[in-house]
């Protein structure tokens, strides 16, 4: 399963990430995406309302989202992953890496994609059998950075995050540096978008981004 994930990341190029206090914007920003074709959403632990938001969303996708892979962002110690583990998540994205986080995963099976920021975190990465990091924040590192270390962990498939225009060529840029796939928040999801108007701004950037 988690390989399968990593290559549906790889597919899609793109892991829109968000978080929303209300539930039903939440389910509203998730089903225009996946009406887009969307099908790796990154939910956000990034307030009160998340923990309940994300349980209630993982109860719907099997009706209404199927073949959806959702999972939550922001986890910072083994207790918050295991409280999203329990609701079903996924995956589970860190802003962060240590031993206790990369343990964690490997004990409740989940696939852990962490923050790196050092070639000594992508290397403990590596080093504990990860094949996914999230190189963050991308916008402070920069793309030279990207082409110097990613020859260093050629196994390693690189996700950056942080600061990353939703601008099919600014991506493909990105990705000519050396990752995988982006993660693209507010500048993808922004909250002045109707439902129609962000799913199709979905559709068009995924069109865009298969036709290079």
């Amino acid at each position: 399963m988690n390989l399968l994930i990593i290559q549906k990341i790889k597919d899609q190029k793109i892991v829109p990430l968000f978080y929303n206090e209300s539930f039903e914007v939440s389910k509203s920003i998730v089903e225009s995406l996946y009406k887009a074709g969307i099908r790796v959403v990154e939910y956000t632990n990034r307030g009160a309302s998340a923990l309940q938001n994300f349980r209630k969303l993982k109860e719907l996708s099997a009706t209404e989202f199927p073949e959806l892979f959702l999972g939550i962002g922001t986890v910072k110690n083994a207790a918050e992953m295991n409280e999203y583990v329990n609701t079903g998540a996924d995956f589970i994205i860190t802003p962060v890496i240590d031993d206790s986080i990369v343990k964690n995963a490997s004990e409740r099976n989940v696939l852990l994609i962490p923050g790196c920021f050092t070639p000594s975190d992508v290397n403990l990465a590596y080093q504990n059998g990860l094949r996914m990091v999230k190189i963050f924040p991308a916008d402070v590192v920069g793309k030279k950075y990207i082409r110097s270390i990613r020859p260093v962990f050629p196994e390693m498939e690189f996700m950056l995050t942080g600061g990353i225009s939703s601008d099919c060529e600014d991506i493909l840029s990105w990705m000519e540096s050396g990752t995988v796939a982006v993660g693209l928040g507010s500048s993808l999801i922004n909250p002045n978008l109707s439902s129609a108007e962000l799913k199709d701004k979905m559709e068009k950037l995924l069109i865009q981004l298969k036709s290079k």
